[in-house]
């Protein structure tokens, strides 16, 4: 049976010298021969969108900063890259997010996961394009934020992989995999089929989000940096940390069994065994599908009458079209008064819309008996 460790550091701000102590401890868990034998290291940042890094919604520069110093320090090779959002330039996110500065000051190679080509690969029946960057770097460092989702519930590390998804085949699988399950079981195959390829994984939550997360909530400084060797098992600590149950993260438990863990195994630092967030707000991202599971099939039809959401466009809106773009079966058109309007439809649920739209102007609509959260 596998026992990982996870890492947890108490940082109470983005202080670089603090961060690289935190880091380097961190990387003592990977092997030296595999630092000693690779000459190139990829650093995968979540880079969900054109988000200023106050917004909380993509990785923190200075946690980049201290993995990129230290990789520096060891002579190697770095490829900086992520595939974003498909509605935003590549460069326009780059630099938003403040990495752009730090490609320039450390000298970086800065890839475009969606223009270097790719493979597809399959588990089970699923088929995936996965970003041939991932396949040219020795060793590979996934760095998550720690965040809510609409869609997943929770989001660090392992749903950072869906980033080495190239461009437009996102908003393919977004298609092809609508609902919490279907989503969580092709993120579950992305896992298994790349899994073995990421080198250690990083969590930011020195300042996370919550409430209506990816993208739309609010910041929340949590103070706590997560690491380990182990998605599955950095995924568990700092989910259950935040105050969800291994249930109500839909991926969870397919990836811990794929990797043979117990979470009763998993090793955590002492002060943290009993150690959880009491003001967390993860109420808002317990959507339909996690109901519908204990729903006999035959009495969803009727029972989705009454207990629905979906997404709507506010009057924060500012035109911008990202949600147009981005929506995966097109339910999303201009209006006349060029106010995009969202067809319920043709809608699909993804979320697309809501988890891009850099205004937070997309609201999550639900029923009574949504809102009542049974």
């Amino acid at each position: 049976m596998n026992k990982p460790a996870v890492e947890i550091r108490r940082i109470d701000s983005y202080d670089l010298p603090v961060i690289e102590e935190a880091v380097a401890d961190f990387f003592k868990e990977i092997k030296s021969p595999k630092i000693n034998h690779s000459k190139r290291v990829l650093i995968k940042p979540n880079a969900l969108g054109a988000y200023p890094p106050e917004r909380a919604v993509t990785t923190h520069p200075i946690v980049l900063e201290a993995i990129i110093r230290y990789f520096l320090d060891r002579k190697k090779e770095i490829w900086f890259g992520d595939s974003p959002g498909n509605s935003v330039a590549f460069e326009t996110v780059w630099q938003t997010c403040g990495f752009s500065s730090l490609a320039e000051k450390y000298h970086l190679k800065v890839v475009n996961f969606s223009t270097l080509g790719f493979r597809e690969l399959s588990y089970k029946d699923i088929n995936i394009k996965v970003s041939e960057a991932l396949f040219q770097c020795g060793i590979v460092i996934n760095v998550g934020k720690y965040k809510t989702h609409q869609l997943t519930a929770f989001t660090g590390a392992l749903k950072n992989l869906f980033g080495f998804v190239p461009g437009l085949a996102k908003s393919e699988y977004h298609r092809l995999y609508p609902d919490t399950n279907s989503f969580a079981a092709m993120l579950t195959a992305l896992y298994a089929v790349i899994g073995n390829r990421i080198t250690y994984s990083i969590i930011d939550g020195i300042t996370g989000m919550d409430g209506n997360g990816p993208s739309a909530g609010k910041p929340h400084h949590f103070g706590l940096l997560f690491g380990s060797t182990s998605i599955p098992a950095v995924d568990y600590v700092a989910s259950r940390i935040m105050g969800f149950q291994l249930k109500d993260v839909p991926y969870l438990s397919s990836a811990l069994i794929m990797d043979g863990i117990l979470p009763s195994q998993i090793k955590i630092p002492v002060s943290f065994r009993n150690y959880s967030i009491p003001d967390a707000d993860i109420n808002s991202v317990k959507v339909i599908q996690k109901t519908l599971k204990y729903v006999p099939g035959i009495a969803r039809k009727a029972f989705r009458k009454v207990y629905y959401f979906y997404p709507a466009v506010s009057e924060r809106c500012k035109q911008c079209g990202i949600c147009v773009k981005s929506c995966p079966v097109k339910a999303i058109s201009w209006q006349n008064d060029t106010k995009p309007y969202i067809h319920k439809e043709q809608c699909i649920k993804c979320l697309c819309c809501h988890e891009l739209c850099p205004y937070q102007a997309i609201d999550i609509k639900k029923s009574l008996l949504a809102r009542l959260g049974v």
